[in-house]
């Protein structure tokens, strides 16, 4: 009997149906997410949907550990040591069956280079007690590329198992910036549409009001509304999540140039939580408490110039957050106080200037 056939008959077992309903229900899954896992994937999926937990059967050999540099293929069994550098939120989505499901993942590296792993479902109980900087000595995953970013990355599986922390070992990572890009520093007057990985840094001058679309909490690509239901080209029906868009103007006393930031990078732009850059989309007076905060900071991002389409004008969407100094509060007093001043100062030039006007006027009656 071969692995899928153990796999269905498993599941025969434990969700009650028969083996043509089962037989059905992975056929489907295949046809729904369009080839993206195999056959054995989706009974894994299924049973998940069902509620009925598959019991899997050790490899017969665990996976060789590797360094990260030489993680270049997909579908490779993998064993490898290395070190969290940053755990992500974790995500929830619905599937089309309805039933909840889950997705996160941590970024991490060894002393070769960096790479994403990624946990699904109830293996993301497995991140709840890991903290960035934590040392994590994992077997038998598994690499896939990731569609959207043309990268491979590691998902944690059926037959994973994962050690955090393991006694003498240790791991030194080397200098470089998250995901591996290196900056290259320019004034806003040196870009040209179409520069990469540029690094600027400024003051934010302007902070508009956050937007956001709906997308999917799997790929977050924006979703099509179809005869009511949520609808991703990708992953089929699905319980979209707003997706917050930020949009802000900065400064680096050679000129100003618009900054875009979506989902997480939105999230950094801003130097809080999704959570509370969505509500400022909804009370006007957090928006502008919020602002005072914003607006005078320090930042320091890497990103890619591009033009925008609708205004014609150049822009950079930001791909990586440095450094944001957000205004402390009394930072902000003083502001106020200024604001004060110069308000006060401005008053009693216009009195002055109405005084004068108007002795003139007279002059010229006489």
């Amino acid at each position: 009997m071969s692995e899928k056939e153990k796999l269905i008959e498993n599941l025969v077992t434990k969700s009650g149906k028969s083996l043509d309903e089962i037989k059905t229900l992975v056929s489907d899954k295949v046809n729904e997410l369009s080839g993206l896992v195999s056959e054995e994937g989706a009974i894994y999926i299924v049973a998940n949907d069902l509620g009925a937990k598959l019991d899997a059967e050790r490899p017969k050999k665990e996976a060789d550990s590797v360094k990260i540099e030489d993680i270049t293929e997909a579908k490779v069994p993998t064993s490898l040591t290395c070190k969290v550098i940053r755990k992500y939120d974790k995500v929830t989505f619905q599937s089309k069956s309805g039933s909840e499901g889950s997705v996160q993942s941590v970024l991490v590296g060894d002393e070769s280079g960096i790479i994403r792993i990624v946990f699904w479902n109830e293996k993301t109980e497995v991140l709840d007690n890991i903290q960035d900087g934590d040392i994590l000595a994992i077997t038998n995953a598994y690499t896939r590329e990731n569609t959207n970013t043309e990268r491979i990355e590691i998902h944690f599986g059926q037959y994973s198992d994962i050690e955090v922390n393991p006694e003498n070992v240790k791991i030194v990572l080397p200098e470089y910036t998250p995901q591996e890009i290196t900056f290259t520093e320019k004034k806003i007057t040196e870009m040209a549409d179409g520069d990469k990985n540029v690094k600027i840094t400024g003051i934010v001058t302007d902070y508009d009001i956050p937007r956001f679309y709906v997308g999917c909490p799997e790929c977050f690509k924006k979703v099509q509304q179809d005869d009511g239901k949520q609808m991703c080209g990708q992953h089929g029906e699905v319980q979209a999540n707003r997706i917050p868009i930020v949009n802000l103007i900065i400064d680096d006393s050679t000129g100003t140039i618009p900054v875009v930031g979506f989902r997480d990078r939105a999230e950094q732009l801003s130097g809080v939580s999704t959570e509370e850059v969505l509500g400022f989309t909804e009370d006007i007076d957090k928006y502008r408490a919020f602002c005072k905060r914003i607006v005078g900071a320090k930042v320091e991002l890497g990103g890619n110039v591009t033009t925008n389409n609708m205004t014609g004008d150049m822009q950079v969407m930001a791909n990586q957050i440095l450094n944001l100094e957000l205004k402390t509060v009394e930072e902000i007093a003083k502001d106020e106080v200024k604001e004060e001043a110069a308000k006060a100062e401005a008053t009693s030039d216009d009195d002055l200037d109405i005084d004068i006007e108007e002795i003139d006027f007279d002059d010229d009656m006489l």
